[in-house]
């Protein structure tokens, strides 16, 4: 495998020594049973081979558990002498804030990308554990009846950099409870991210929290990493925006990027629209949570949409229930999949440009010709917006629709030779955060790989030529 790159089997390998070495003594087993054959009757040889076995088995196992323990303890020692930390998928994307250490399989903390202020009419009945001027996370969730919410990234740009930086010190503070001076920090960049913003990260995390080392990562190549590529077509979906990025060899290519500002909480708010028609009494404000939950439960592609339309007029048998935090009933029918619609066909929510599938395809063909059927062999599903239930399999009949109407022109023997797959993993709402820690866990003690504070002393922002985005 490349270098920076764990393929799935050798993660398997690294994960889980006993379990592999454990299945050999089976082949042991075999070969001493078969030496065995034709031995006297008495069946002394055959059980003196056996006791052998047993022992052996039982001698193997302790020594694979003793083995296991003490390999991850040393894992842990070594690691704690030189913390790397990661945050991962920052919310450029997504409505959640995913932050961690390297080396680990899922994130530390997840929790809302949001900061909440009381109200005037609230402040005199908060409790006073509550009495804070500003909220950040799970908390505004918690009393979004009683605060004003807001949200420091839109579009995957961040807005309101003094929010932003509340964001930050709940996630060092109180979520991973570091001292920044003592890590390393890898953030996460969206493709077309302005360099006012790059820079303004980078500013921030070395003259306000002291960092030891910074690098910035492109979130379609950690997308890549996790699944163990290099190259490939990353379909990143989040809460703001959705990015279609070609990746060859673990370079991204910015002027081939595709941007649609659709993603989750568009779908969300179309939603709500939807519901309102339907005669349900539904606030953008107060209900959008709820709704998001609903769009999260009910919410599908239509692999067909004009057809499943029709057969949600004329039957019931797409409708489903759901319960509301107060305890009425609401029944969702065609809204199921007329909300993700809008990620196929943006005009429903009038915005301009190409769907989702227009865009894959028209990034692709833009490509050089000797890169192309690579990317048509790895289309990386990410982000949360993606996991609705049938985005692949429409995804997958809207490009063979586009690759045989305009490059074999109706010619359908030529659908053989295209070999498109567009791979799903259950795990696409943390592929940014799983491969920034397979990165972040591999360059933690190479002082070439970071930016270090005495590097941003001496060339100030020109240090970002590091990461290769000055």
């Amino acid at each position: 495998m490349p270098n920076g790159v764990i393929s799935a089997e050798e993660d398997l390998k690294v994960e889980l020594p006993c379990l592999q070495l454990h299945t050999r003594t089976f082949g042991w087993r075999e070969k001493a049973t078969a030496g065995t054959a034709g031995r006297s009757s008495d069946g002394q040889p055959e059980r003196r081979r056996l006791r052998q076995w047993h022992r052996r088995k039982l001698f193997f196992f302790l020594f694979f558990v003793v083995f296991f323990f003490f390999y991850s303890s040393f894992d842990l020692v070594a690691f704690l002498s030189s913390v790397t930390l990661l945050i991962a998928s920052l919310p450029l994307f997504a409505p959640f804030v995913k932050c961690g250490f390297s080396g680990e399989n899922f994130p530390t903390s997840v929790f809302p990308c949001v900061v909440g202020r009381p109200m005037l009419r609230y402040e005199e009945s908060l409790t006073e554990q509550e009495l804070k001027d500003v909220v950040v996370g799970e908390a505004c969730a918690d009393l979004r009846n009683q605060l004003d919410i807001s949200y420091p990234v839109n579009n995957g740009i961040v807005q309101n950099w003094e929010d932003m930086g509340h964001v930050w010190d709940h996630a060092f503070y109180n979520e991973l409870k570091i001292d920044p001076k003592d890590c390393k920090i890898l953030l996460t960049d969206p493709p077309l991210n302005p360099s006012k913003n790059r820079e303004k990260m980078v500013e921030t995390m070395f003259e306000k929290y002291n960092f030891a080392g910074v690098f910035i990562q492109i979130q379609a190549v950690l997308t890549l990493y996790a699944q163990g590529l290099l190259t490939g077509l990353v379909i990143d979906s989040g809460d703001g925006v959705t990015h279609v990025v070609p990746v060859v060899d673990g370079y991204s290519f910015p002027h081939l990027t595709k941007r649609m500002n659709v993603a989750g909480r568009h779908i969300t708010s179309y939603l709500v629209d939807l519901l309102s028609r339907r005669g349900y009494a539904m606030n953008k404000t107060a209900d959008f949570e709820t709704v998001r939950e609903i769009k999260e439960k009910l919410c599908y592609i239509s692999y067909d949409y004009k057809r499943e339309y029709q057969l949600g007029l004329e039957t019931t048998i797409l409708v489903k229930d759901y319960t509301l935090p107060d305890g009425r009933i609401i029944k969702v029918g065609t809204e199921r999949f007329q909300a993700p619609e809008a990620l196929f066909t943006p005009e429903l929510i009038d915005v301009e440009g190409d769907g989702m599938a227009d865009m894959v395809f028209r990034c692709i063909q833009e490509m050089d010709i000797d890169n192309r059927m690579m990317l048509y062999q790895h289309i990386v599903l990410s982000g949360g917006s993606t996991m609705y239930p049938g985005l692949p399999s429409r995804l997958e009949r809207e490009i063979q629709d586009r690759y045989l109407d305009f490059v074999l022109k109706g010619n359908k023997d030529g659908l053989k030779k295209l070999r498109l797959r567009i791979e799903d993993p259950p795990r696409r709402k943390h592929m940014v955060y799983l491969g920034g820690a397979v990165l972040a866990a591999i360059m933690k003690d190479a002082p070439e790989f970071w930016i270090s504070r005495e590097d941003y002393l001496e060339e100030g922002i020109a240090c970002l030529s590091k990461c290769g985005q000055a």
